[in-house]
């Protein structure tokens, strides 16, 4: 037989020299591009021993990738060789058969490029479900339907499910393939082919075949169909329901059985050539399915939906166990007030550090206020702030603290010399209480200014410089110890400095050209300003830096800075595993496992990362830790990071809102039956938005308090949030805390309120301060002088069995202008009315409140010892007398001027 040689017929027209340039194209291309892959090899070791010599993390899935590369090229490749020689073998019995001739086609190039396509998807596929393959840690929890240690779940089935999705696919591919094949090579020459022609029967075998396999291949799927119906969904409830397990279950059981069944069938069938019996066969296996999907419908509605608590209570209360683990929800504490009393000046005397801890100024009026007070150059900036717990004198007390870092579109002169050389870093941070004002209403300092100036002794800011930030998104070139290269732009504008830390990458030739290529910067590579001492400091802001090197991890990116008692700066954020294979539990977005497993702490000099592990317990971080040895610290936390740890804000948001519906134990018959009937739901508290007037949730907010009940019997720092009934009401049930020192961090805390209590939630607060004539006065008048009147954070603070409410009222009289408290609400709830007080600070609101003067209230505080107290107690009393005339004198004005302003209005 002849066979025609298509590339032997191509290769006639072209000569050697044309040959071997291709050779040398194709080879150079190749080496090439082995180099390129090799050198970004190279960066990446060399950025991640820059961020902590983490390396070895990479190094480690490096070597896995390339070893499932390597398998899955030659699984791939000798597999498609093997069904590609097949086909051209019977191609070729056919095409002598037939006495045609054959177009010889050469797809062994084809074939490598197909396996080197799927080594390279396959090789990020496989290799860290590997690891956690075979450093899977027992859960010691298993699933309620098949008995199975969740560490199967979550370490175990994602690899054998990767291992079987590929299988299937693969041989998908060759079928396709094998037809593909079979069509380009019999088709262009015989085109009039029909199927019962006796020579296609070889070839409708193999195809036959192929497809057999897959079956075949598909019988092991259902294994994990099976365990599927733990991940879905009836109802908005997630994992398995009755129908699932009574019938679908039982389906999934008997189908490998069948479908082997129903192939062996139809192959025998078409052997014996009777094709009808065979789709029979072949048929009869959807034809199941839709029988089983009747049966599945029909018990559903018939007999389940018209009972459900019956038929579903079991799998409800799994449902219910398993999200309260998986969200580390199922042991909250709990204290349930069973009256509500109203304050009293005795219990607020009784609980004065807790009042004189109480947050009066809004975080974002106060970061605003910082911009425009602390920034002090034009290239400062702050991103924000966060509330920490901090020792002054020998007493716990919140501060808002804030970084003064670099922003590179706020430079004046935007050269390159300039970003790259001269502004690389912020400077020092501002502390404020958070429970004080100034005279003015302005927020107050602790530490503050470019000097690092405070009001304790014991805080030291020995290096300020912030090289490493949550703005710091550029990488920039620092001169160790070369006065003789460029300075740096240091604190004022006017004082430079050098680098003199440990950070960043030393700049020889090749680095730079590295480099260069890879940011596309020509500078880089030329410049004169870089010589041996130069330091590339790159990869600088903080969230991306932390998760280059653990990209298995979830990093929270609300980092909070600490100042440490050695005078370095120090940024702390939070690390979760997380998992979405956790069996029977509600989903939270695409995840239904969280841990706050890990506390990162970043080096704001020097750029230094450490991993520490404060939830030993997990099993997901010591599957990490066996994977990756020496990387996560067990040895405990710095003492300067624990003394100003905090829970997370992100985390806390999950779990409250799971508690929404599973604060209710499943251990009680009757809260699993109110589960069903969504009964005993919650809602977070909801208020009204300062700007769009709309109702939304009241979001978790820190305080520094004395817990009811036995929990705690000094103020300690908690992070808080109120909850209200499922619905239209807005009383308050019921208040989640968790515990933020280290001993007791991460515990939560539901304190309840009794059913036969009507506690007013901070929606209905708000209202009523909305209805406080004076209050809507001043600021209905405020604002038409063209000043910005708003509202801050609205805080519901406990003390003891009564309830405190707070809102600070600000004004700013323009919009660059600094946002001022001008006025403080504070009250209690009396049976069902609001008793409130009002005063400039938080101190004469209270005063305001209880119906005191400032000089009974230091009585009671036994802040009068001797006479001359006395005579500073009547200045003092003077001067507030004073003040208040003042200030009734100026509200009396503009209550006549509102008058006046409303019957214009009329006329």
């Amino acid at each position: 037989m002849k066979v025609y040689d298509y590339y032997k017929e191509m290769n006639k027209g072209m000569s050697k020299k044309n040959k071997k340039h291709i050779i040398i194209t194709v080879v150079s291309l190749i080496v090439l591009a082995i180099f390129m892959y090799f050198t970004s090899v190279y960066m990446e070791i060399i950025q991640l021993d820059e961020i902590g010599e983490y390396s070895n993390i990479y190094l480690k899935n490096f070597g896995f990738k390339a070893i499932f590369f390597v398998i899955t090229f030659v699984i791939i490749f000798f597999v498609f060789k093997i069904s590609n020689k097949i086909t051209l073998n019977k191609c070729i019995k056919y095409h002598n058969d037939a006495k045609h001739p054959m177009m010889k086609l050469q797809y062994t190039l084809v074939i490598i490029v197909i396996a080197l396509l799927g080594g390279f998807i396959a090789k990020d596929v496989f290799y860290l479900k590997f690891l956690e393959f075979l450093n899977s840690t027992s859960f010691g929890t298993s699933d309620p339907v098949f008995g199975s240690d969740v560490s199967y779940y979550i370490f175990q089935r994602p690899f054998l499910m990767s291992i079987y999705r590929f299988v299937s696919f693969l041989w998908f591919c060759v079928i396709c393939f094998t037809l593909a094949n079979y069509f380009i090579i019999i088709m262009p020459i015989d085109n009039t082919v029909l199927l019962k022609d006796s020579r296609l029967k070889p070839i409708l075998n193999h195809n036959l075949i192929n497809i057999s396999i897959f079956f075949i291949i598909k019988v092991f799927s259902y294994r994990f169909q099976k365990e599927e119906i733990l991940y879905s969904t009836r109802d908005g409830i997630d994992g398995a329901s009755y129908v699932q397990a009574s019938v679908w279950l039982k389906y999934y059981n008997i189908a490998p059985f069948l479908l082997i069944i129903i192939v062996l069938a139809a192959f025998i069938f078409l052997k014996k050539n009777k094709l009808k019996q065979a789709l029979t066969s072949i048929v009869a296996f959807p034809v199941v399915w839709i029988v089983v999907l009747i049966i599945a419908t029909v018990i559903q509605n018939l007999f389940v939906a018209p009972n459900a608590y019956k038929y579903e209570k079991k799998y409800l209360k799994n449902n219910m166990e398993m999200t309260r683990k998986a969200y580390n929800i199922d042991s909250v504490g709990g204290h349930t007030f069973e009256d509500i009393e109203p304050l009293t000046k005795k219990i607020m005397n009784e609980n004065s550090n807790t009042k004189e801890n109480i947050r009066i100024v809004d975080l974002e009026a106060t970061i605003d206020s910082n911009k425009q007070l602390q920034s002090l150059t034009p290239f400062y900036n702050f991103n924000d702030g966060d509330i920490l717990s901090y020792n002054f004198d020998g007493k716990e007390i919140p501060v808002l603290i804030s970084a003064r870092e670099i922003d590179t579109k706020k430079i004046q002169d935007k050269t390159y010399l300039n970003k790259m050389f001269r502004y690389t870093h912020g400077y020092g941070v501002v502390i404020n209480p958070i429970n004080k004002v100034t005279k003015q209403g302005q927020t107050e300092f602790i530490m503050s200014g470019l000097n690092n100036k405070t009001s304790d002794g014991s805080l030291k800011v020995k290096l300020p410089q912030i090289y490493y930030g949550e703005l710091t998104n550029n990488y920039v070139v620092v001169n160790e110890k070369d006065s003789s290269k460029l300075t740096e732009i240091d604190e004022t504008g006017t004082k430079e400095v050098n680098y003199e830390g440990k950070g960043g990458i030393e700049l020889n030739l090749f680095k730079r050209l590295l480099f260069s290529i890879k940011n596309r910067d020509g500078k880089l590579l030329i410049s004169s300003n870089i010589d041996s001492n130069s330091r590339l400091l790159i990869n600088r802001n903080i969230v991306e830096r932390v998760k280059r090197a653990v990209p298995f991890i979830t990093v929270d990116d609300n980092a909070y800075i600490v100042l440490t008692k050695d005078g370095r700066l120090k940024w702390v954020l939070d690390g979760y595993t997380t998992s979405s294979n956790f069996p029977n539990a509600q989903f939270y977005g695409n995840v239904n496992y969280i841990r706050n497993s890990l506390k990162i702490v970043v080096d704001a000099y020097d750029g230094q990362v450490e991993y520490y592990v404060i939830d030993k317990d997990d099993p997901v971080i010591k599957t990490y830790s066996k994977i990756y040895k020496d990387v996560f610290k067990y040895d405990g936390l710095p003492e300067d990071i624990k003394e100003h740890i905090r829970y997370p804000e992100e985390l806390f948001n999950i779990q409250s809102e799971m508690i929404e519906k599973y604060h209710l134990d499943p251990s009680k018959e009757e809260n699993v039956r109110a589960f069903d009937g969504k009964q005993n739901f919650w809602n977070i508290a909801t208020i009204q938005n300062k700007d769009t007037k709309q109702e939304e949730v009241l979001e978790p907010f820190y305080n520094m308090i004395n817990l009811p009940g036995k929990y705690s019997k000094n103020e300690e720092l908690i992070l808080m949030r109120p909850y209200t009934p499922i619905g239209e009401k807005h009383n308050l049930v019921s208040w989640l805390a968790v515990r933020n020192s280290y001993e007791d961090y991460g515990k939560l805390i539901l304190f309840n309120f009794s059913n036969s209590s009507n506690v007013f939630g901070p929606y209905q607060i708000e209202d009523k301060i909305n209805q406080i004539d004076s209050i809507s006065k001043d600021m209905t008048l405020w604002g038409t002088s063209g000043s910005e009147v708003f509202k801050g954070n609205l805080l519901v603070i406990p003390i003891e069995n009564s309830l405190l409410y707070v809102e600070p009222i600000y004004i700013k009289s323009s919009s660059k202008s600094i946002p001022e408290v001008r006025l403080i609400v504070a009250g209690y709830q009396d049976g069902n009315e609001f008793k409130y007080g009002i005063g400039t600070d938080l101190d004469l609101a209270i005063n305001d409140l209880f119906g005191i003067t400032e000089s009974e209230d230091k009585t009671k505080t036994g802040e009068t010892n001797n006479k001359d107290d006395e005579k500073e107690e009547d200045k003092d009393k003077e001067k507030i007398d004073e003040i208040k005339e003042k200030y009734d004198d100026i509200k009396k004005q503009l209550d006549e001027l509102g008058k006046i302003l409303e019957e214009e209005e009329a006329e």
